[in-house]
């Protein structure tokens, strides 16, 4: 039972890279899912390998190779955990097929099991990024034991299970908060926001924290040895000892299986359970109308805020703006500093770059119409012209994805040297891209939709259209801007070359506005 389980959950995730598209243009185009895929492992590679190269010789020079690979399992655990806390919430107790499942005579635990499974697999490839560069460079730089590589292999086999023991059980009591709470987005929207603001923090002062870590490893060493598990596994890897290795390995496991059997017990209540409605009081009043638009508007901004993983994953170029904003008018006095050494218009095109990047990452329509899911029949039945139904969504894009734009492009005329020339660009700049964006995801969606999920998640995060969206956005951003890196910027001052960009865009966004009007109705109602 537990292996038909698995298989389901394996085919789920399969056919959720490029089904969409190996429908209407060929499989050829999961080739491109495989680059992201490859060339975002290639990434943490290099950053990791770069960060732990720098530690590997000091750390064995000062015979402190223990807490070496206990940055390491540090370093894995939170990867792993963040990148994987919000997804565990909707995998285990949001999936659609949870009720479906639990009305056949399987045991809970089972298809609790069967999940969690594939979380672990998560955890997997997110902490490999992390011990296989910190594995190799060890081997390189410095003496290694054969018992001290085994222990670390060993260890690296059971360390995801620590890492989805409390993914897990940080996913169930944020289920157990949210699952009586009428709206459960603000609290996982709050959480993640949290989240992406410490890492920010981190990584601006990355660069301190590791000359911190290579001058003061000694004393950091001493209050880490504290954390039992962190120590064990730091010692086992650098030294092979066996007593520390298995309680490095009991740590892990002992915990998994205590949590698998608490979120067993209460899994099928959790999944099962819906807030409470609210009973509405009748309130004699006159009855307010609404025109069509602002009635499909208020539709799409309710399916919106209903779903926490949707405003997190669609709407992260407009959180990250706000973010950037806030940390330059921080930070704006170095910033001015080092742009005064810059050639003229460099930081007018800079903050464009930055901002419109950003924009792109907001990807509020590219799922939308997908997420409609099986109640698509109910939207092509109301009685309005079907291309108002996409301008709809469209109209939600920009609601959400405009004013921290505009928030972001004022900081910058304010904090930055800017002409007026300079600062109409800016301004124009990223609110055209959230219109591109808006509608180039409508258009993006209505040819490769995507109906055959079992969680929206991997709807947001996995579907083709998405992937397409966001790679054409930055492609549209990179080509004028290494064109004018390449050739232009002898011929045009940089102000000049982003008005324009902005009359480009615009053309652009006018011809997928017009598309949109022309065909898109039809083909929303041919889905």
């Amino acid at each position: 039972m537990f292996a038909a389980l698995l298989r389901v959950q394996v085919s789920s995730v399969l056919a959720s890279i490029g089904s969409s598209m190996r429908r209407k243009s060929g499989g050829l185009d999961r080739s491109g899912v495989y680059f992201l895929v490859g060339f975002m492992a290639l990434l943490f590679l290099f950053i990791f390998g770069w960060t732990f190269s720098a530690l590997a010789e000091p750390f064995y020079a000062a015979g402190l190779g223990w807490f070496y690979f206990a940055l390491a399992l540090l370093c894995s655990f939170a990867l792993g955990f963040i990148g994987s806390v919000f997804t565990a919430q909707n995998q285990l107790f949001a999936a659609r097929d949870n009720e479906l499942l639990l009305a056949m005579p399987i045991p809970p635990r089972l298809i609790l099991g069967s999940r969690m499974a594939m979380l672990l697999v998560m955890n997997y490839a997110l902490q490999a990024a992390v011990l296989l560069p910190a594995g190799l460079i060890w081997l390189i730089k410095a003496q290694w034991s054969l018992a001290g590589a085994a222990a670390f292999c060993l260890g690296a086999l059971f360390m995801p299970l620590l890492t989805l023991c409390l993914t897990c059980l940080a996913a169930w009591l944020l289920a157990l908060l949210t699952s009586r709470l009428r709206n459960k987005s603000l609290v996982t929207t709050a959480c993640y926001i949290i989240f992406l603001c410490a890492y920010f923090y981190f990584y601006f002062r990355f660069q301190n924290l590791l000359s911190v870590l290579v001058e003061n490893g000694a004393q950091l060493a001493g209050g880490l040895k504290a954390v039992y598990p962190v120590y064990a596994f730091g010692v086992a890897a650098a030294q092979g000892d066996p007593a520390c290795l298995l309680g490095f390995l009991a740590c892990c496991a002992l915990p998994f299986a205590a949590v698998y059997a608490l979120i067993s017990r209460s899994f099928t209540s959790i999944a099962t359970r819906r807030a409470a409605a609210r009973r509405a009081a009748f309130r004699e009043g006159r009855l307010r109308s609404a025109g069509v638009g602002a009635a499909l508007f208020k539709k799409e901004l309710a399916r919106f805020g209903a779903n926490g993983m949707y405003i997190l994953n669609a709407s992260t170029g407009a959180i990250m703006t706000l973010i950037g904003a806030a940390a330059l008018v921080i930070y704006r006095g170095s910033l001015a500093a080092f742009l005064g050494l810059l050639p003229e218009g460099t930081a007018a095109a800079l903050a464009c770059l930055a901002l419109c990047f950003l924009a792109a990452m907001n990807l509020i329509t590219a799922p939308s119409i997908s997420l409609e899911g099986k109640t698509l029949w109910l939207l092509k039945s109301l009685p309005v012209p079907a291309h108002r139904l996409l301008f709809a969504k469209a109209a939600l894009h920009m609601a959400v994805a405009a004013p921290p734009s505009l928030i972001g492009s004022v900081v910058c005329c304010a904090c930055l040297p800017l002409s007026a020339p300079e600062a109409a660009a800016v301004v124009l700049l990223p609110a055209l891209m959230n219109l591109f964006g808006a509608l180039l995801g409508l258009s993006v969606n209505l040819r490769w939709p995507k109906f055959d999920y079992i969680n929206e998640t991997a709807v947001i995060k996995n579907s083709a259209s998405v992937a397409i969206t966001m790679f054409a956005s930055w492609a549209v951003l990179a080509a004028p801007a290494i064109l004018y890196g390449a050739a232009l910027h002898r011929v045009m001052p940089a102000y000049l070359f982003l008005l324009v960009c902005a009359a480009a865009l615009a053309a652009a966004c006018a011809a997928l506005a017009s598309g949109l009007r022309r065909r898109g109705g039809e083909l929303l109602l041919e889905l």
